[in-house]
């Protein structure tokens, strides 16, 4: 599986995306819960705007975000954590029934 390392040495080196940034705080309200619920829309949203991003899991926060292989973005723009995050294409393919469930949760 693919891990992103929240605290990555590549940050320090590489600033957050402005345009990622610009675009979450121009299209998203600060009164819609992007975060509670509504996570995997939201970094799906982010991937499909942006080349080169990814949906990736934080499964001790239960949290969706969308990521550069070096940043993790959500709806409050760069999400810190020191929890490692999964790519949710390595998920699929390595555990088919715990995909089958996080996407079962954000239908439902």
């Amino acid at each position: 599986m693919l891990f992103v390392k929240a605290d990555s040495t590549k940050k320090e080196t590489q600033a957050p995306r402005d345009d990622i940034l610009d675009f979450i705080k121009r299209r998203f309200s600060k009164d819609c819960d992007w975060t509670n619920g509504n996570c995997y829309w939201f970094a799906k949203i982010l991937c499909m705007r942006f080349n080169g991003l990814y949906v990736y899991y934080l499964p001790a926060e239960g949290h969706f975000v969308a990521s550069d292989g070096v940043y993790l973005y959500d709806a409050t723009g760069v999400k810190q954590t020191a929890e490692t995050a999964i790519l949710l294409a390595h998920i699929r393919k390595d555990d088919p029934l715990w995909y089958q469930h996080l996407m079962r949760d954000c239908f439902e």
